[in-house]
């Protein structure tokens, strides 16, 4: 007898349940994720493909291996404890990071998650170890976490205050820049709004400029205001605003970066102050004074140039120079773009001693000297000129005024010397005095006279001390040929000291002609002259020294020239005098102290 069973659905089970076997394998053989099974001593059972190639190490090598065999010593007690612990039933799973040595040697950091499968009475029966390289994404997190340390370092050290504010201007997070600015601890500026701290003056400007960004009406926004410290002084600081949003664009916090500025505006306050005092200060001179930039636009005039140039400068048009005509002191007209302050400007030097005349609107002039000079920054850069024109209008009609009267006086003194030569030559012709004495006196009066004209060019300033002497020799020159030396520096004198040395000149020139050295053709005469700076003073130094000329003898009675000499030089001048008869040659010494004004040339 035959029996027959339908196991059609066993069959249909079984093959079910080897497909879902073959599903599960192929599963676990090509997942992206290491897996291991492993007994209770860590040694590995199975491992899929993907964990040989983490490892990198083959498939038999894995199983002849232990779990802890290439952990690195550090993770090896740790992961050893959970695991046993895991055996023990006191946790389900544990995870952890560990470095791995792979085959090759190289080291990888391994995330690892183990679990536990139990039969029904909770008995284990092996491990799971889920794996996976998680190298890259560990150093990406270090070096990551690195640069949040560094820039969490920058943010607290940097030399600015940095803030983050809410919507509302409530401090959220400072660094200790924002704390030494403002003197407040951290504890108590995270409890105060950034607009607490601003002058009720400067608040509502900030408010609503910060409104507008946290409610994106407004990008960034900087700003300068006053700032109260925790001590009670009043600061000023200079705010940058920005907001930081979402991918959406909703605001999320603003950064206010802020800076102590306090010391820059005083020196702002202090170049104001110093720019209001020199705009006085040039209101305030009588002289004419007005600036240009570098292109010689007129940037600044005061009153006096407004009354020098007898119109109102236009700052908009006006070039080079306020005046509305300049010209030579000819009266030729100059352009102004080539007036001295365009000279200056152009070629960059101050320009001085140039005589000019200012023509007014009105007809009326004015004798100026101007005195442009250029300006620069501390690089050295030409930025403009300042220029002064001093009027010398009354100055110019003093002097013609002046030389007037100069010239009428010499007139009258050259009348009255011709006079004084006609009534002498009259009186002396009857008088029986000899013809010798008439032409020394008038000998005299053409000495006196000659050098009269030389003060007289001069306007009765000074006179040049050679001159005088060479006017004193040249009647005798025809005679003395080369006999006569004259040297010694330029010396301006006074008119009195010029007069009087002209006469002891005379005097001697006459008495070497007649008696003395100049009065043989082998004889000599060396006039030698010098200053000579002393501690109290300056003296002028003559030597008159003769030679080659007949013996000289000492005179028993003093002459007219000694008595001059001494005279003229020791009590009219408050020099000294000293005349040696030296038989070779008469020797004279002349020291007259100089005046201020008598100065070489």
């Amino acid at each position: 007898m035959r029996v027959f069973h339908d196991i059609t659905k066993t069959r249909r089970a079984i093959d079910a349940l080897a497909e879902s076997e073959q599903r599960l394998a192929a599963t676990y053989e090509h997942a992206n994720i290491g897996i291991g099974e492993i007994d209770s001593s860590g040694r590995l059972m199975r491992v899929n493909h993907l964990a040989c190639e983490i490892t990198g190490r083959s498939r038999e090598e894995l199983l002849q291996r232990n779990i802890f065999d290439s952990t690195h010593r550090e993770m090896q007690d740790l992961d050893r404890r959970q695991f046993q612990d895991l055996i023990a039933g006191k946790i389900d799973r544990y995870a952890l990071e560990k470095r791995y040595a792979k085959g090759d040697g190289t080291e990888i950091w391994m995330e690892v998650i183990c679990s536990a499968v139990r039969d029904g009475h909770g008995k284990f029966l092996f491990g799971v170890r889920v794996f996976q390289d998680v190298t890259k994404a560990k150093l990406w997190a270090e070096a990551l976490a690195e640069n949040q340390q560094r820039l969490a370092a920058t943010y607290e050290h940097a030399a600015i205050a940095i803030s983050e504010i809410d919507a509302h201007g409530r401090l959220l997070r400072v660094n200790e820049t924002a704390c030494a600015i403002t003197g407040y601890p951290r504890e108590e500026l995270l409890g105060l709004s950034v607009f607490d701290l601003t002058h009720p003056d400067d608040r509502p400007t900030d408010q609503d400029s910060y409104q507008q960004q946290a409610s994106r009406d407004s990008g960034p926004y900087a700003i300068e205001k006053r700032l109260f410290r925790r001590d009670g002084r009043t600061i000023w600081v200079s705010i940058a605003s920005s907001s930081v949003c979402d991918a959406s664009g909703r605001f999320l916090y603003g950064i206010r970066v802020m800076q102590d500025i306090t010391a820059r505006k005083r020196a702002e306050e202090m170049v104001r102050e110093s720019e209001q005092r020199l705009r006085q200060v040039l209101e305030a001179l009588p002289a004419a004074v007005y600036t240009t930039d570098a292109a010689g636009r007129v940037n600044f005039y005061n009153q006096a140039a407004v009354e020098l140039s007898g119109r109102q400068p236009n700052l908009d048009t006006d070039e080079w120079c306020v005046t509305w005509r300049l010209c030579d002191p000819d009266g030729r007209p100059l352009p102004h773009d080539q007036c001295p302050m365009a000279t200056a400007l152009k070629e960059d030097r101050p320009v001085r001693g140039q005589e000019m005349l200012v023509e007014r609107p009105d007809g009326t002039t004015a004798s100026v000297i101007p005195y442009p000079t250029p300006l620069h920054d501390a690089a050295g850069a030409l930025i403009g000129a300042v220029n002064m024109f001093v009027d010398i209008t009354e100055r110019k009609h003093a002097e013609a005024r002046q030389k007037a009267l100069i010239d009428e006086l010499n007139h009258r003194v050259k009348n009255t010397l011709a006079t004084v030569q006609s009534l002498a030559a009259q009186t002396l012709r009857g008088s029986g005095v000899g013809m010798a004495a008439r032409d020394d006196f008038t000998a005299r009066l053409f000495a006196l006279s000659k050098t009269h004209d030389q003060l007289s060019r001069a306007g009765w300033e000074s006179a040049d001390f050679k001159s005088v002497v060479e006017g004193i020799f040249a009647p005798y020159q025809l005679h003395a040929g080369e006999q006569v030396k004259l040297h010694g520096p330029s010396v301006r004198l006074p008119p009195q000291s010029a007069l009087l040395l002209a006469m002891v000149m005379h005097e001697l020139a006459t008495n070497a002609v007649k008696y003395g050295s100049l009065s043989v053709p082998e004889g000599a005469l060396d006039v030698a002259w010098t200053v000579m700076s002393g501690a109290a003073d300056r003296q002028l130094v003559i030597e008159w020294q003769e030679s080659g000329g007949p013996r000289v003898r000492k005179p028993k009675h003093r002459g007219f020239g000694s008595r001059l000499a001494d005279r003229a030089v020791t009590h009219e001048l408050k020099g000294s005098a000293h005349i040696a008869f030296d038989p070779a040659g008469l020797h004279c010494r002349f020291e007259i102290p100089l005046v201020p004004a008598s100065v070489p040339e």
